[in-house]
């Protein structure tokens, strides 16, 4: 069978993007789909090694491995190490699946060869576009019926603000909150200022409340304004820089508190996004 490299990389990148995602998916945690691109780009390159001289098959399961756990590494980060593993199993799951059905198929006719454990299949391209659509479809539906059927988790959350700290803040992670400072870039939680007001020293309660209650004018120093839009309209909070949230003990930096006068809900102080939830 004749090998075309453009295509061998291609195939082998789509493979990639898709099973990492899926691997993420499957393991209940967010992905940073930049961190996927990445992989996946190391992932279609290590597949030159089916060009070279054919060695002996435990040679090539050390590189096969070797090049699954780069892309795992690339694509989750070794910062938490309980999540990579589980990450990693996942999408080595995946690719032994698929590499056991291909070595059945390869057996059987000449669209699939196999060589040192990779494969190029021999496809039209726009079947390959199809076929490419149809999993990352199904792998967004997936997503999305986990997301609806999967309990609502509450964590604990801890905010240092340098001088005070205030603990044990339930917290709620909303995958379609996004807001951010757009001036710094920083990452934005909300928290119910009612919840909260009588835990913060006296004056900064009431410079808080001055600001909530539409008296822009004097602003104090080091607040910053966020602004925020919703499908019931748009406004502003007042937010400040703080020195560190904590998640279920993992401390997360550089990070905006605003503050709303809403009651976000009866179980809930503050409410984060998916930018916060992927440093979990």
């Amino acid at each position: 069978m004749v090998v075309y490299i453009d295509v061998l990389i291609i195939i082998n990148f789509l493979i990639s993007y898709f099973f990492l995602i899926a691997a993420a998916v499957l393991a209940g945690y967010t992905y940073n789909r930049k961190r996927i691109v990445f992989a996946s780009s190391a992932g279609a390159l290590c597949c030159l090694y089916i060009f070279f001289p054919a060695d002996s098959i435990f040679l090539s399961l050390i590189f096969k491995s070797g090049s699954l756990l780069l892309c795992s590494v690339i694509a989750f980060g070794i910062k938490d190490k309980r999540k990579l593993i589980i990450q990693s199993l996942c999408y080595f799951m995946l690719n032994m699946l698929l590499t056991g059905s291909a070595m059945l198929l390869s057996y059987e006719n000449t669209v699939v060869y196999e060589k040192n454990m990779f494969f190029y299949f021999s496809i039209n391209p726009v079947i390959l576009v199809i076929l490419s659509a149809v999993i990352y479809l199904a792998i967004l539906i997936f997503e999305l019926i986990k997301e609806k059927v999967s309990p609502q988790k509450i964590y604990l959350m801890d905010v240092y603000f340098g001088s005070f700290s205030i603990k044990g803040l339930s917290a709620f992670y909303d995958s379609g909150f996004k807001m951010k400072d757009i001036v710094s870039n920083r990452d934005v939680i909300v928290v119910g200022f009612g919840k909260i007001s009588n835990r913060m020293p006296e004056n900064l309660a009431k410079d808080i409340a001055h600001f909530l209650n539409g008296n822009y004018s004097d602003i104090k120093e080091g607040f910053i304004p966020v602004f925020f839009s919703t499908l019931s309209g748009s406004g502003m909070m007042p937010a400040i820089k703080i020195e560190h949230i904590t998640i279920d003990n993992k401390i997360i930096k550089n990070v905006l508190v605003a503050f709303t006068e809403n009651e976000l809900s009866e179980n809930v102080t503050v409410i984060f996004g998916t930018d916060i939830k992927k440093q979990l």
